[in-house]
């Protein structure tokens, strides 16, 4: 069995993943903003959908399928890399919530 680090969500959505920690600061703002007008369930529920949200902008205006298989080489590694944003940002929200 591999060693986690190897596994592909880490290797490619956490460690391999340049924008991730910008997402991640975005889930904390976010979520503070958010904060300050709603309880903390539904702070959650809207941080969730503005991840994403995010991440349906970013594929629509970096070119669909073609332009992730032209940015991250295949799809299997564009998902694990949005896969990142979206827990690393989730992940942050929920601790500001906490």
């Amino acid at each position: 069995m591999s060693h986690w680090r190897d596994w592909k969500f880490f290797k490619w959505g956490l460690f391999g993943n340049t924008w991730a920690w910008f997402h991640i600061a975005g889930g904390a703002v976010g979520a503070k903003i958010a904060q300050c007008f709603l309880d903390e369930a539904n702070t959650l529920l809207v941080m969730f959908g503005l991840v994403i949200l995010w991440e349906v902008f970013e594929f629509i205006l970096d070119g669909g399928i073609e332009g992730m298989k032209k940015i991250y080489g295949s799809l299997e590694r564009w998902f694990y890399d949005s896969l990142g944003d979206v827990v690393g940002a989730m992940l942050m929200a929920i601790v500001v919530v906490l």
